[in-house]
């Protein structure tokens, strides 16, 4: 996901105590015993940061809970304030002098570092080093931004810059957040031993101050950003009930907001009617990032999808151009504008809009399309408890058919595990591609294995079972072509792809109606090349290395031969790849299968 306006999920791609100061027992009692005496200070003032973030205070000192938490001193200015934001600092910023920064730091406790001094202590990005990446990045400065200021990402304000002293701190707060995440993900390493990279991300995903900025008011496009990728990272490095729960709080956010009907939103909300088109479209990548985390997450755990896709009004990435004289981004008027369809047969209707895009822009949606199938699909995976066998085996029919249909529209060598150097396709937009296509290869494989599921054992169920290797020869055909240079700039969601694969080309090697040397040799190449692209992706993220690990133990505890029975009770426990129940069985198989 490459665009000029928003960080890509798919291209690298992704919160309670502040990622701060207070990153260690002592140091938070450090803090607390620093300062002024209660004496020097009136007990009845509540500290500036808490105004602004209106919040309840608790008048401590020399640190308020609330700035305790997040590592910061409390803030008192030289004059009383009444709670909520500074007066205009919703207008458009405008040349003013730069306030005293004496003046908003006059009754801070000493020894403290407050807002204002980590913003102008920010070393310009030549000299980013542990100081910078140690502030917090669960909120953004509170203090009064000078139109001077030079902050960690080299950005000042201007006259040529629409923006806000606080969205500037939003988008350093963004940019912190990518250089941190990126540097732990490449195993940067730093001069000094004591910055622990990975310690400061799990604080942040557990600070109490991401949480208020995530779910307090409307967050801004540069803070949205920031939790999607939080979101994104968290689903990958640590997988489970909380990253599921955090994703799913982030769409609960999106349609609260309006994200999931934004093309109407500017003629019906006055907020809304003022936004850029490029702040708009900024807007939109945003939305589809949430779209694919509610797919990966709701998919993989085999729970329903809080995203009603036939229901979303907000239309897929479009053309433009970057005006660098302005800084701003211009969509091309004279293309078409492309909405998700309300019937999943219209998706065919898509593709000729969608593939006359650019090469980036094209790769964008048919990431959207292809996960988009493969929800249709999940959707019949989840139907499979809950009716008659002769219903889901209708229902599979039919999206197969669909499946088909969408697979022959799609361009000339798409499902070309090589690169089309021919077409002069870059190595990135490569590995974009293939994403797409292990997408409707999952799709394919699981439309296999419920049909395998819901037939007798005879002709018709071994062709289906036959289907089923196909599929997952097809998929490690694509792991055979990876290039280990671009697993950073994928998303590493396709792991689960693999981790399936591996699983039913284990089944197949042992099932003793197909058993044969030949095969056998076959299926262990395939595995050795799917084992390789998961470690690929293990030495940077903590998903694919338990998959692997999964999947071992479950090779090593189920011996064969396997029958039509044995394959049919696993195929029954088979619900999604990380769902809790199938990961339980994996682990202990040979048990269940014994009484079979």
């Amino acid at each position: 996901m490459q665009h000029p306006s928003s960080f890509s999920s798919s291209a690298s791609p992704i919160p309670g105590t502040a990622f701060g100061p207070l990153s260690s027992p002592s140091r938070a009692a450090q803090l607390r015993g620093s300062g002024d005496s209660p004496a020097h200070q009136p007990n009845t003032r509540v500290c500036d940061n808490c105004i602004r973030q209106k919040v309840k205070c608790d008048l401590g000192r020399p640190v308020c809970s609330r700035c305790f938490e997040r590592g910061y001193a409390c803030n008192y200015s030289s004059t009383r304030r009444r709670p909520g934001p500074l007066p205009g600092s919703k207008r458009r910023f405008q040349h003013r002098s730069a306030p005293s920064s004496e003046s908003s730091r006059s009754e801070a406790a000493p020894g403290l570092r407050t807002p204002d001094d980590q913003a102008l202590s920010s070393p310009p990005p030549a000299t980013l080093g542990t100081e910078t990446l140690a502030q917090p990045l669960g909120e953004p400065n509170n203090s009064p931004a000078s139109p001077g200021l030079e902050i960690g990402t080299g950005i000042q304000h201007s006259g040529s810059l629409d923006i806000l002293p606080e969205e500037e701190e939003y988008l350093r707060d963004l940019i912190l957040a990518l250089l941190i995440i990126t540097a732990k993900l490449s195993d940067f390493t730093f001069a000094s031993d004591s910055f622990d990279l990975g310690a400061h991300i799990d604080l942040t995903l557990s600070s109490v101050s991401l949480q208020e900025d995530m779910f307090g008011d409307s967050p801004t496009l540069d803070q949205f950003r920031k939790f999607c990728l939080f979101a994104f990272y968290e689903f990958h490095q640590f997988p489970g009930q909380q990253a599921w729960m955090r994703i799913g709080k982030l769409v609960r956010m999106a349609y609260w907001m309006g994200l999931d009907r934004l093309d109407v939103l500017p003629a019906r909300s006055s907020d809304w009617n003022v936004v850029s088109e490029d702040n708009l479209e900024g807007w939109r990548l945003v939305w589809w990032c949430v779209y694919r985390l509610d797919s990966y997450a709701n998919l993989s755990a085999g729970t329903p999808y809080q995203i009603n896709e036939v229901l979303v009004n907000t239309a897929l990435a479009r053309d433009g151009q970057i005006d660098h004289s302005l800084g701003s981004w211009h969509i091309d008027s004279t293309k078409p504008t492309v909405y998700l369809p309300y019937r999943k047969e219209s998706l065919l209707e898509l593709l000729p809009a969608i593939t006359s895009d650019s090469q980036q822009t094209a790769s964008f949606n048919l990431h959207i399309l292809s996960i988009t199938s493969l929800r249709y699909i999940g959707r019949a995976l989840h139907l499979r408890s809950l009716v008659p066998d002769q219903e889901v085996v209708a229902s599979i029919a039919d999206a197969e058919r669909w499946l088909s249909a969408l697979r022959l529209a799609l361009p000339k060598n798409f499902f070309n595990p090589r690169r089309n150097a021919f077409m002069k396709e870059s190595c990135s937009s490569h590995h974009a591609r293939l994403v797409s296509v292990l997408h409707l290869l999952m799709g394919q494989l699981l439309v296999a294995l419920i049909q395998c599921g819901c037939l007798p054992e005879g002709e018709d169920w071994l062709l289906s079972w036959q289907h089923v290797l196909e599929v997952c020869q097809d998929v490690a055909a694509i792991a055979k072509q990876w290039n280990s240079t671009f697993s950073l700039s994928v998303d590493p969601a396709v792991s689960l792809i693999a981790f399936t694969a591996l699983v039913f080309l284990d089944l197949h090697k042992k099932f003793a109606g197909t058993a044969s040397a030949n095969l056998e040799s076959e299926i262990d190449h395939c595995e050795a090349f799917l084992l390789l692209q998961l470690e690929q992706f293990a030495s940077s993220w903590t998903l694919p290395g338990l998959l692997i690990l999964s999947f071992k133990s479950f090779k090593e505890s189920l011996t064969g031969p396997l029958s039509y029975r044995h394959i049919l009770a696993v195929l029954s426990r088979f619900e999604s790849p990380l769902h809790p129940r199938w990961l339980q069985f994996m682990s202990s198989a040979h048990v269940h299968l014994e009484n079979c």
